[in-house]
């Protein structure tokens, strides 16, 4: 689908401490040829890679988050690769922390479900 690489630099802090999971605010070195959306994918730092959860929202600048699966470290200020391989949804307005955080949980549970297909296969 798209392989981008950016720099990790600082967020709200919102989304990796308000739901658990590990989030990298990555700034592009190019914009994306994707739809607003939540996407399933593979997140590459050094020699390391990640399955994670991406949010890339158009509108708000280009947000383009990574929610690491299994990752404990600090990544600011390091270079990190993403490989989206495929939409698991799509975004929602706000309407509330409850429902985001329900929004979140469907989302991660597509991307669990989406990972174990794809070690079916290999």
């Amino acid at each position: 689908m798209a392989m981008l690489t950016g720099n990790v630099v600082h967020g709200d802090g919102f989304a990796g401490e308000g739901y658990g999971i590990p989030t990298a605010n990555v700034s592009l070195l190019e914009r994306p040829d994707l739809s607003p959306g939540v996407y399933a994918g593979y997140a590459t730092w050094g020699d390391k890679c990640f399955e994670c959860l991406v949010c890339f929202d158009a509108d708000r600048r280009g947000k383009f988050e990574v929610h690491l699966f299994d990752f404990v470290g600090n990544l600011y200020g390091t270079q990190l690769s993403v490989d989206v391989r495929s939409k698991l949804s799509d975004l929602i307005p706000w309407t509330g922390e409850e429902a985001m955080r329900k929004k979140v949980a469907e989302d991660v549970n597509r991307a669990r479900a989406y990972f174990a297909s794809q070690k079916h296969l290999a």
